[in-house]
């Protein structure tokens, strides 16, 4: 039981470090600060830090606030990063 456990944390660390990758991406393309974009969805500037860093999952409402400014799906942000995304 403990491996399985272990596994399912694996795989949730794994997603948080996508949404992060995938939000600090947007942010620099669109040449936002961590403080302005947390600032635009009402987040702490430190929590943001820690959601792009994999350290903390993003919240459903938070995700839907950060897709809105970028004008992108709220899926957008869970996707696996490659070369090819594009949306």
């Amino acid at each position: 039981m403990p491996a399985l456990v272990e596994d399912r944390q694996g795989r949730h660390r794994q997603f948080d470090w996508h949404v992060g990758i995938n939000i600090y991406y947007l942010r620099t393309l669109n040449g936002l600060g961590q403080q302005t974009l947390a600032k635009l969805v009402d987040m702490d500037s430190t929590q943001l830090s820690k959601v792009e860093s994999g350290q903390r999952s993003l919240r459903f409402k938070e995700g839907l606030a950060i897709a809105k400014v970028f004008g992108v799906r709220p899926e957008r942000l869970a996707e696996k990063v490659t070369n090819e995304s594009k949306d």
